[in-house]
């Protein structure tokens, strides 16, 4: 397929609030051996929408200086940031599990924010953002959710207004 001939026209969504999973696209991004340059696609929303805003939810370890230099240049470049410490769960058999995700910041963020934008545009594909979809569009937003193969639920692709693939971004974007 190819991606580059499907463009775009971001202004008929009007002001457009992106919420970015960073959980979520992180190991999405994996599976298409690429990384996405934040400041460049926060440039490409800019450039080619009415952007509001842009949501960056990231849960990080204190000790991490590398996440800590990310989070100082995004907010320097006035992403909005919901981050949140890891946290350290000890199971029983002596292992241990790290959990961290912000779904519920993002949830109260998109519906706290819908006076201020026409169109989100949710960067994942977990399932449990499909009420919260069905939520917006009940109040006159539309929804474009982006994503990659195994990382995408069916419930947000037959939930979002529009679905796009990663890689049509990888391509039109190079954002390697």
């Amino acid at each position: 397929m190819n991606y580059k001939t499907k463009v775009i026209n971001w202004n008929k969504y009007d002001r457009i609030a992106v919420f970015i999973d960073v959980a979520n696209i992180i190991y999405s991004l994996k599976d298409l051996n690429w990384r996405i340059d934040y400041k460049k696609l926060q440039e490409y929303f800019k450039k080619n929408s009415k952007l509001v805003d842009i949501y960056f939810y990231y849960s990080t370890k204190k000790e991490n200086s590398g996440q800590a230099n990310l989070l100082e240049m995004l907010a320097r470049k006035g992403f909005q940031l919901r981050v949140k410490e890891v946290k350290i769960i000890k199971l029983k058999n002596k292992e241990v599990m790290l959990k961290g995700n912000c779904d519920v910041e993002l949830t109260i963020d998109m519906i706290d924010l819908m006076p201020a934008y026409d169109t989100a545009v949710l960067l994942s594909g977990d399932s449990d953002f499909a009420s919260l979809i069905k939520y917006v569009q009940k109040h006159g937003k539309q929804v474009i959710a982006i994503s990659t193969r195994g990382h995408i639920s069916k419930e947000i692709i037959q939930s979002a207004d529009k679905f796009m693939w990663f890689n049509w971004f990888k391509d039109c974007w190079n954002l390697n």
